[in-house]
């Protein structure tokens, strides 16, 4: 019997999964020729700035990364939304010298007929600001390196999916 009910069914720790996710992701733009350091300190604020430690970053890029899913019943993580929302704010508040990168483990809702990515775009689009791309990154190992990208259009005024070459054009700008 499970004695922690937010636990991640089969996971030492919820940290863990988290951490095996930022790995992977780590691993994923390493082979992209990106060479980013762990823990990226970087001053945000907004009348004062502390130090804010992204989970990668070098001199040009900021990397978020969540390995969250679906509730077990199938309804949306509020708790989950909220860190979500306060990593959103951290790229609002990071300099504009830096691109932004949020990588989600991707996590589908038959119920939804969407990601929970998608249903971070559709409910809570206004709080994600227009120079982070977002990537719904697919970890079953039949599609390993599969994923989708979603990046702010402006006619739209919101993140739309986008073809896959949007990320590397966007990180070579």
């Amino acid at each position: 019997m499970n004695n922690k009910p937010f636990q991640r069914k089969g996971a030492i720790s919820n940290a863990d999964v988290g951490k095996e996710f930022e790995n992977k992701i780590f691993e994923f733009l390493g082979k992209h020729g990106f060479l980013l350091e762990k823990q990226k300190r970087v001053a945000i604020g907004i009348a004062s700035k502390k130090d804010h430690a992204f989970d990668f970053g070098n001199e040009n890029i900021l990397i978020e990364c969540k390995s969250q899913t679906w509730t077990e019943s199938g309804n949306s993580p509020s708790a989950k939304i909220k860190n979500w929302s306060d990593a959103m704010f951290s790229f609002y508040l990071a300099p504009s010298k830096y691109k932004k990168l949020f990588f989600v483990e991707m996590s589908y809702n038959q119920k939804q007929c969407k990601t929970l990515l998608e249903y971070f775009i559709e409910h809570y689009f206004y709080l994600i600001p227009k120079d982070v791309v977002l990537i719904d990154y697919y970890t079953n190992k039949i599609a390993m390196d599969n994923y989708e990208v979603y990046a702010y259009d402006v006619k739209e005024k919101k993140h739309l999916h986008k073809d896959k070459e949007c990320l590397w054009s966007y990180l070579k700008e």
